[in-house]
């Protein structure tokens, strides 16, 4: 299980724009960066949607850290 302070160093990098916020493709690299794993788009965004994210905008770090989470209890990371 990550560190919240792993989580934050990886939300960090994956945040190519500097806004605080990661889209799906940022969240997927920041995830790469986190575990060395690659998951595609469509299981960032399943993940999001059981956690109650939308895709439809990007996700603060809060967010993130509740689909890494989710990520982790589901044996996906």
């Amino acid at each position: 299980m990550a560190s919240e302070d792993e989580i934050k160093r990886a939300f960090q990098s994956g945040d190519d724009d500097g806004d605080d916020t990661l889209s799906v493709t940022e969240a997927v690299q920041a995830v790469e960066k986190l575990t060395g794993r690659s998951l595609d788009s469509s299981t960032i965004e399943s993940a999001c949607a059981s956690c109650g994210v939308s895709t439809s905008r990007e996700m603060d770090f809060g967010e993130f850290v509740q689909v890494v989470r989710h990520l982790e209890s589901n044996n996906e990371l």
